[in-house]
């Protein structure tokens, strides 16, 4: 080491310049890449997802090679001892030959391996659609295959001096006259890059392909187009070290710039390529970390929301993050750092894949209608159309309906129930899609659906469904409206003879529907023949006007739906063609022969379609109330800790209690809304296929029951979440109010409460007597089964540890529903013997039967909680949905536990411990609160409230400056009223 200083003192200046320069060239790329590795692995850790470990992996691989060319070029400047003469570095030492050679093939071979993961991955997103990639199994390719081939040339003395810069780099021995040394450097150097480089090609131009040619059918665009960055960011690289290159060989530069570039190409092209490819690098973590890039299989705790982690500041400045020590800055924006991004950092699963356990096959599509509402200039939410009048309204809506169609397939079935959920008001002729034409579809002869169909999907006709009467709603059998049957004109001459058999609230009617599927009493030579559908056109289709014999108009203002023309129809002596009743199963022939329909009931599968369609609704509006409340309520601070810093209102206890015990109802009316669909799915098949109609009363039982607990429990559950707002809840803006309002009369519509209630109670009879004389009932009801014998179990808990098994909870409200159909049978049994079977029903045992169907409908809807979790295979979503189950029944047992003291099956201990539990199950639930309301995949646009935006107060006061009283012109015009009651004399 002496003699090495010894040597440098006695170098010329311009020696110590040309070495210094050599030297920094060496060192300075190599310190670089390591101080920029270290900084992103500190700085973007937190990201823990795949992207960034394909990047760090990378990153290691081009640090080994940087790092290790670094010291063997070093040792070799400073070990030349001044000498111009060259000496081969291999014969010189060649351990530290091998070692750079070695190294610098694994590591290039590494690099491009792992450029050619990210590619395979883009692949099978984009073309296999497969998003849980399990990046860990290509350690393998990335690594180990790289190992083995870099060894290969040990064993044939393939590695030396390369070729031109042999006295510092080693690589492949080129310079020897062995051919054998063109095929190892062949196999184990240029084959493998250049298979990657062209397979990387052939996926980059598929995939570009597939995306420009379908882009909306990807939803996680996001995560596609960070996957490109990569290979984009080595193509920048070359082309720009390239170019530098080339220019350098075409201009004259000092000696300085040419010692540094030209006269030394490896380090020039290294240095060249560090510096572009760490700002490209760099640029591809800050945007996964902005965009919060999930990758399910990876068990990821953290995930980044735009509402709470990117403010939109005002005049459309370039958004920022928020970060700890930025409170100071808040200030000025009046913004106070929101602690949701210390929960969400908490969240234990992936919301991406419980999105998709709640939307199934629907994931994407409920995903891509969003994106294209909140991208359309017409169909988006705007805050102006608050306290806009009806009419307004109306016509607005109107425009909204026409470019829906036009955009959207509405042939899925699927589609009118997504798009119905992402306003505040009820899109015009929803009805058209969800009532009118599935009626024609289920009742219809092929010949009708042949007819109707066509026109009404391309809506050169609008229908309705006219079935309710101001006289009789539930009571479908009592209409009154009539249809006589004119065998001699082959027409039907339908009449409202009453008053009360005026049709009501037929939604569309009032102004839209052009044809209302109708329902009335069949007559034929004065012979009745019951309640059946009929098409009858009541407006003309090129001018509107009601046609001959018809009354057409709107009931007026209502509680809400003001964009939703509910109507009224009289119709006197209105023929129509016999082919315009709906024949599929009863049937009147020309001459007037009735044939009846092998079961009456199919008439109410039009119902059952939309009861269904209902029962979702229950489940998408608490789930938008939720995610309005549960961000809101991280946001809003409120009463300072011991260390006079505000809390989230969400920390505390009674905050808690009012949302987190809905989110478990949401989830279980989710879960329980999928698996009704499948059994409305297989009950429609075997209808059409086997004419099997066995499912019919089973299905009708649970719709009833379902439609009625869940429509009530998501009613004073919205009611609930606006009052967790506090003030700004009453606003219009939360976005609360009108999903409250657009969903009450969902208690009443399609089948009022509690007689469908009273219906499913007259199921549960029924099935109890037939489990008594040990007759096959429905597996729903399996626990009627010697019932007595059941009905004498208790509770055996102890602990409040042991009540977060669900299958415990199971057995308590099991012992719930048997008690209370029992104690129904019972009383009914008693009653019918004082009474009479028909008024004990109507006045003596009313409430027991509401009570059964309630108490049967909570538990299937738990067994359906638990049996859907048992089947989910990630462990972190099914640890969480285990507790939000448990939290469901306990929350159900809290809240009516008589029915468990009466039956004996618990005590007041044992209640004690379920108050416990309870809150324990808050203490789990808490840290993942907005992830379970994040995966219900509302955007923005779809919650339209001013409380989840990342600065609500502002948004809040921009929104009240928009209000029309707050016009110019209005101010004007109030201020003459205002000073004339000024002016009132003085008593």
């Amino acid at each position: 080491m002496n003699q090495n200083y010894s040597i440098l003192l006695e170098l010329t200046k311009k020696q110590e310049l040309t070495l210094a320069i050599e030297i920094a060239a060496i060192c300075v790329p190599s310190v670089f890449l390591l101080i920029f590795t270290l900084y992103c692995y500190l700085k973007f850790q937190h990201l823990n997802n795949a992207q960034f470990k394909l990047v760090t992996r990378i990153l290691f691989s081009d640090l080994i090679y940087e790092s290790i060319m670094s010291v063997i070029s070093l040792s070799y400047i400073i070990t030349q001892n001044g000498s111009d003469e060259e000496t081969s570095f291999r014969d010189s030492y060649p351990t530290f030959c091998y070692i750079e050679a070695y190294l610098s093939n694994f590591s290039i071979l590494t690099s491009t391996a792992w450029t050619s993961i990210i590619c395979h991955t883009l692949y099978m997103q984009v073309y296999r659609n497969i998003s849980k990639m399990y990046y860990y199994q290509y350690i393998f390719v990335g690594y180990v295959i790289p190992t083995i081939i870099s060894f290969i040339p040990f064993y044939v003395d393939g590695y030396g001096v390369t070729y031109p810069m042999e006295s510092t780099n080693c690589f492949y021995n080129m310079r020897l006259e062995r051919r054998s040394y063109d095929l190892y450097i062949t196999l184990c150097y240029y084959l493998p890059i250049w298979v990657a480089f062209l397979y990387n090609l052939i996926i980059i131009t598929l995939v570009v392909r597939r995306i420009l040619k379908h882009i909306t059918d990807f939803t996680n665009k996001t995560q596609v187009f960070a996957l490109f960055l990569y290979p984009t960011i080595l193509f920048i690289c070359w082309v720009i070290v390239i170019l530098l290159q080339l220019s350098c060989s075409l201009a004259q530069f000092n000696n300085l710039i040419h010692n540094l570039f030209y006269g030394n190409t490896y380090r020039s092209f290294s240095a060249t390529y560090l510096v572009c490819w760490m700002l490209c690098v760099i640029a591809l973590l800050r945007y996964l970390q902005r965009q919060g890039l999930m990758d399910a299989n990876q068990n990821i705790r953290k995930i980044c929301l735009k509402v709470t982690l990117v403010p939109k500041l005002a005049n459309n400045q370039p958004k920022q993050l928020i970060h700890k020590n930025q409170e100071q800055k808040y200030k000025q924006y009046n913004i106070i750092e929101m602690s949701s991004s210390q929960d969400l950092v908490k969240c234990s699963f992936n919301p991406d894949d419980m999105g998709q356990l709640l939307y199934k096959e629907n994931y994407h599509k409920w995903i891509k209608v969003q994106e294209l509402i909140a991208k359309d200039p017409i169909l988006q939410n705007n805050v102006a159309d608050y306290g806009q009048s009806r009419d307004k309204l109306y016509e607005i809506y109107c425009k909204k309906a026409y470019k829906l169609h036009k955009l959207l397939n509405y042939s899925d079935e699927m589609i009118p129930g997504m798009v119905n959920s992402q306003f505040p008001e009820t899109v015009v002729t929803v009805l058209h899609q969800t009532m009118f034409i599935p009626t024609i579809k289920y009742l219809g002869t092929e010949k009708q659906i042949e007819k109707w169909i066509p026109p009404s999907l391309n809506y050169e006709i609008v229908g309705c469904y006219a079935q309710t009467e101001l006289g009789h709603g539930s009571d479908v059998q009592s209409l009154e409206t009539t249809a006589v049957y004119d065998k001699n004109t082959e027409e039907f001459i339908l009449n409202s003879p009453t008053i009360s058999s005026t049709k009501w609230w037929i939604g569309d009617l009032g102004l839209t529907a052009t044809h209302a599927v109708t329902h009335a009493q069949l007559f034929i030579n004065g012979k009745h023949y019951g309640v059946q559908t009929f098409i009858v056109q009541v407006r003309d289709t090129h001018t509107h006007l009601p046609l001959k014999g018809i009354e057409v108009g709107d009931v007026g203002p209502k509680y809400g739906y003001n964009t939703k023309d509910n109507g009224y129809l009289r119709m006197n002596n209105v023929r129509i063609p016999r082919e315009q009743m709906l024949m599929r199963y009863s049937k009147v022939s020309k001459a007037g022969e009735f044939i009846k329909a092998q079961n009456e009931k199919i008439g109410y599968a039009t119902m059952m379609q939309v009861r269904t369609s209902i029962i979702y609704n229950t489940y998408v509006s608490l789930a938008q109330g939720l995610s309005i409340g549960v961000k809101y309520s991280h946001f809003r601070r409120q009463f300072k800790d011991k260390n006079g810093i505000e809390r989230p209102i969400i920390d505390y206890q009674t905050q808690q209690d009012k949302l987190i015990p809905l989110i478990a109802d949401c989830y279980a009316q989710g879960f329980g809304c999928l698996r009704i669909k499948d059994i409305l799915t297989e009950n429609l098949r075997r209808i059409t296929e086997k004419n099997d109609f066995s499912l019919m009363g089973d299905l009708h039982a649970l719709l009833c029951c379902c439609k009625a607990v869940y429509t009530w429990n998501t009613h004073f559950g919205l009611d609930k979440i606006r009052q967790s707002l506090g003030g700004h809840g009453f606003l219009q803006s939360s976005g609360v109010v009108s999903i409250q309002t657009e969903f009450a009369p969902s208690c009443t519509y399609e089948g009022e409460n509690t007689v469908l209630l009273l219906q499913t109670g007259r199921y549960l009879l029924k099935a109890c007597n037939k489990a008594q004389k040990h007759q096959p009932i429905n597996e729903n009801v399996e626990y009627l089964y010697n019932i007595q014998q059941t009905l004498s179990q208790k509770a055996t808990f102890t602990r409040a540890e042991q009540l977060l098994c669900p299958e415990i909870i199971r057995k308590l409200m099991r012992l719930h529903a048997a008690f209370y159909v029992n104690k129904m049978m019972l009383k009914m049994m008693e009653k019918a013997g004082e009474h009479g079977p028909k008024e004990a029903w109507n006045k003596h045992v009313g409430v027991s039967i509401t009570e059964a169907s309630i108490a049967h409908t909570y538990y299937w809807t738990f067994k359906t909680f638990l049996d859907t979790l048992i089947k989910v295979q990630d462990e972190n979503i099914r640890s969480v949905l285990s507790n939000l189950c448990c939290l469901y029944g306990l929350q159900r047992i809290i809240d009516w536990p008589i029915g468990y003291f009466e039956g004996g099956f618990l005590n007041g201990e044992q209640l004690e411990i379920i108050l416990n539990a309870k809150e324990h199950i808050f203490t789990l639930i808490k840290p993942d609160l907005l992830g379970l309301v994040e995966s219900f995949k509302f955007n923005d646009n779809a919650l339209r409230s001013d409380l989840v935006d990342a600065k609500p107060y502002e948004k809040l006061l921009q929104s009240a400056k928009l209000s029309s009283v707050n016009n110019e012109e209005y101010q004007n015009k109030l201020r003459s009223l205002t000073r004339q009651l000024r002016e009132i004399p003085k008593l």
